[in-house]
Parts: structure tokens; C-alpha cells; sequence
């Protein structure tokens, strides 16, 4: 008879094996995690832009006026005359932006004549000392067209030559005319004199000799007194002041800078027509106790253009200012007073803050990851020096659903947004090379 003989342990040697073959399985796991396993990418978050409240309510008009004011100036009464004029100017550059202050197309509807003097005569405003300031752009208008006129206005503050013009105390009433279509945008400031507006309606052409008279500033031909229109002139006006300085200037025609493509923005100081002779002794900006070096002065005989006076004196900060940043500009001269026969040495200063941006916004170097929100707006700032001439060129890979829209591109980087469910994201880098910078949608 066969005997069948059961061995002790061979009943359960395959479930010991299998145990073994458990705890290996999970140690590997273990490991494989262990190595996988990395920290969450550090993330930055960004920067609180400038707080538009205070202006949110405030038109063009209104808005220069601040500006003037905090210069120490009159503000502009409004001209309805003006603003038509303005606004018909404005209009017709949405089709001819490159003509700027010439309109040469007769056969637009917004024609109103080839030069500002005809289109505001045109409009029924006879005074002819008449000056215009315009500014036009071709961009998507992410903050909407009321803060866009706001944003044309700060950008014509840093044009030196503009600048002078809409801080001309002579000048007290203006109209501002605005027109946007299709994404090309227009804004235009006509300032003139009420008073030579009036005195135009007059309408006289018979005069008294033996008084000074003008017989070229009326649309109608008539002619007024220089004693019957007065102007309370400050001593001078210097220009940034307040707290809303934009730190940059980048663009204007004719350029004061015509061998650079941006520069900080210009501190500035008119003489305003009194008969004295102004000679400078220095002019020097600081931030706190470190003076900025790396300037260039503008004179009446520096100016490459020949449009400044010899009592208009510039000094340009040859690299853009710091956003939100307190500076003070001293300028030192020697003044003689012709009709009192008397020269003084005086010093004129001034401080003034700049401005936040108006987006929430990163300063970049590279390789950051960027906390962002699905469809808000962010300005992406780089180092000029790392990108110029094309900072605002980027070059840009998506993941996950996330969809890039570059609403503006500025001289040192892009204002963007990016849509996105959580966890998507965009890589970019400027066009000329840089570090990849992440934007992580939260």
C-alpha cells in the first residue's frame, strides 16, 4: 500500500515566498516614490499695480487738469468749440494716423482743413494761437478707452515737447477729442486763449496806433489790443511733480532722442517769458542721495531738433526710472533781470513719485514660476538690457487648455493674460533669448 507522507513546512513554502515577493514589491514602490517625489515649484506671485480709483470717474479733460494743477498751473476751462475740433481731428486719424497734424485726404467726412488753424476756424474758434497735441496707437485696449485717454495723456507728459506746450500757462482753455475703431485709437488736445477768443469776436479792423495791437491771431481778420489780454505767468514750471510721473519715455515726433529707442523719463524746467536771461549752472536728478549719472541735457543749443527755448532747459535720465520711487531734481542758474539791472544766483527743486503700473506686474530675469489667475490682466517686465529691441516679442509654448493673449507689447516686456483651468500653463521667454519663465494658472 503506497503511503502518502506529508512534509511540515511544504504546504505553506509558496505563501512565504509570495510575502517576500510583497515586501520587495512595496519597497520598490516605496523608492521609486521616494526618488520621484519633488517639492512643488516655488512660486511668485505679483506685484500690486497703481490703484485707478482715484481717477476711475475723471475725463480727459479732467485728468490734464490734475496734471496742471500739481504743476502749479490754471486749469484748462473746457471749449466746446475745441473739443469739436479736437474730435473731428480724432476721428479722421483712425483712417490717416500718419498724418498727423496735416490732414491731406479732402475727401474724408472728417476732414476740416490741412492744418489746425483751419480745422479750428472751421469749428466757428477764431483765436489762432490755437496749439494741438495728439497721440495715436494701434493696440488692443484691455483697461477700456476711459483709462486709454489717461495712459495718451501720461505718454504725452513724457514728450518733452508736448510737455512744454500743454504746461503753457499762457493758455487756459482747451478741448480734448478722442476716437477709437477697430483698435486704432486717436486722442487730441486743442488749447487756446479765451480771452484772444473773444476779443477776435469783436471783430474790429480799424485801429489806434499809438497802442500795440495784433493783427494776426483772429480767424476773421479783426485785431485786438496786447494790453486787453493779461497773463498771470508763474516764474517758471517745472515738470514731473506729484505723485504720478510715468517712469519711462519711449516715443515722439520729432524724437529729442533720435539715436535712442527709450530713456527714463525727462525733468524739465520752463522759464515762462519774463525778460531776463537764464544761465544754467547745473542741473542733476537723485534718487535718495545717489545722483543719477547717466544723462543727457537738452538746451536751445543741444536740442537736435531746435525746438526748445533759451529759457526750456531737459534733462534726460538715459535709462528708465524705478516704478514707485521718490526723486528730486535740482536745477541751479544764474538769472539777470534786464530791467532792473541785477543778476542773482537761485536754485530751483522739485520732487516728484512715479507711478505703479496700471496692471498688476512681475520683474522678471528668467526661470521664475508665475502664480496667475485664469483671464487676468499681468505685465511681464525684463531687464531692457537682456531683450532690447524686442522685449515685447515673446516666444511661447501652452500646456493643458491654457491660451495666451498678448494684449500689449511695451519696451521691456508684454501685458498678457492667460486663460486656463487650474494646473495649465504657458513657458515663454523674450524673442531675443532669456531664460524660460513659467506662468502656472491657480
Amino acid at each position: 500500500m503506497a503511503h502518502t507522507r506529508l512534509q511540515g513546512n511544504g504546504s505553506f513554502g509558496w505563501l512565504k515566498a509570495l510575502l517576500v515577493w510583497l515586501a520587495l514589491l512595496a519597497l520598490l514602490c516605496a523608492a521609486a516614490a521616494f526618488l520621484l517625489k519633488r517639492d512643488p515649484p516655488k512660486l511668485v506671485y505679483p506685484r500690486p499695480g497703481q490703484d485707478a480709483a482715484p481717477f476711475a470717474h475723471t475725463d480727459a479733460l479732467g485728468y490734464l487738469n490734475h496734471l496742471r494743477r500739481e504743476a502749479g498751473l490754471a486749469p484748462f476751462s473746457l471749449s466746446p468749440l475745441l473739443a469739436r475740433s479736437a474730435a473731428d481731428h480724432a476721428r479722421y486719424l483712425n483712417d490717416y494716423p500718419d498724418d498727423m497734424h496735416d490732414e491731406k485726404h479732402a475727401d474724408h467726412p472728417y476732414f476740416r482743413g490741412k492744418e489746425p488753424d483751419q480745422r479750428v476756424a472751421k469749428a466757428g474758434y477764431l483765436y489762432l494761437g490755437v496749439q494741438e497735441n495728439l497721440s495715436t496707437g494701434e493696440h488692443e485696449i484691455p483697461l477700456g478707452a476711459h483709462r486709454l485717454q489717461q495712459q495718451y495723456l501720461d505718454g504725452l507728459m513724457t514728450a518733452i515737447y508736448h510737455r512744454f506746450s500743454l504746461l503753457d500757462p499762457a493758455a487756459n482753455e482747451a478741448g480734448i477729442g478722442f476716437s477709437s475703431r477697430n483698435n486704432r485709437h486717436a486722442l487730441v488736445v486743442n488749447q487756446g486763449n479765451r480771452d484772444g477768443d473773444r476779443l477776435c469776436r469783436k471783430g474790429r479792423t480799424r485801429v489806434e496806433e499809438e497802442r500795440l495791437y495784433y493783427d494776426d491771431l483772429c480767424a476773421n481778420k479783426a485785431v485786438f489790443y496786447s494790453d486787453e489780454i493779461r497773463f498771470d505767468l508763474p516764474e517758471y514750471t517745472v515738470y514731473p511733480v506729484g505723485s504720478l510721473a510715468h517712469p519711462v519715455f519711449s516715443n515722439e515726433t520729432p524724437n529729442p532722442l533720435p539715436d535712442r529707442e527709450y530713456s527714463g523719463n525727462p525733468v524739465s524746467i520752463s522759464f515762462n517769458g519774463r525778460d531776463v536771461l537764464i544761465e544754467m549752472h547745473s542741473f542733476e536728478l537723485f534718487q535718495g542721495k545717489r545722483k543719477i549719472t547717466n544723462t543727457r541735457l537738452l538746451t536751445a543749443a543741444t536740442d537736435p531738433n531746435k525746438q526748445l527755448s533759451e529759457q526750456q532747459f531737459a534733462l534726460f535720465p538715459l535709462d528708465p526710472l524705478d516704478y514707485d520711487t521718490e526723486y528730486r531734481a535740482v536745477f541751479r542758474y544764474r538769472e539777470t533781470d534786464w530791467e532792473k539791472g541785477k543778476a542773482q544766483e537761485k536754485t530751483a527743486e522739485w520732487r516728484f513719485r512715479t507711478r505703479k503700473p496700471d496692471y498688476p506686474y512681475f520683474k522678471l530675469s528668467g526661470g521664475e514660476n508665475l502664480a496667475v489667475e485664469s483671464g487676468k490682466t499681468y505685465y511681464l517686465r525684463w531687464n531692457p538690457a537682456d531683450c532690447a529691441p524686442d522685449c515685447g516679442v515673446v516666444r511661447y509654448n501652452e500646456y493643458g487648455d491654457a491660451a495666451l493673449a498678448v494684449h500689449l507689447s511695451e519696451y521691456d516686456g508684454v501685458v498678457l493674460a492667460v486663460t486656463g483651468s487650474r494646473g495649465s500653463g504657458v513657458r515663454l521667454r523674450p524673442k531675443n533669448g532669456g531664460r524660460e519663465t513659467a506662468l502656472l494658472v491657480q
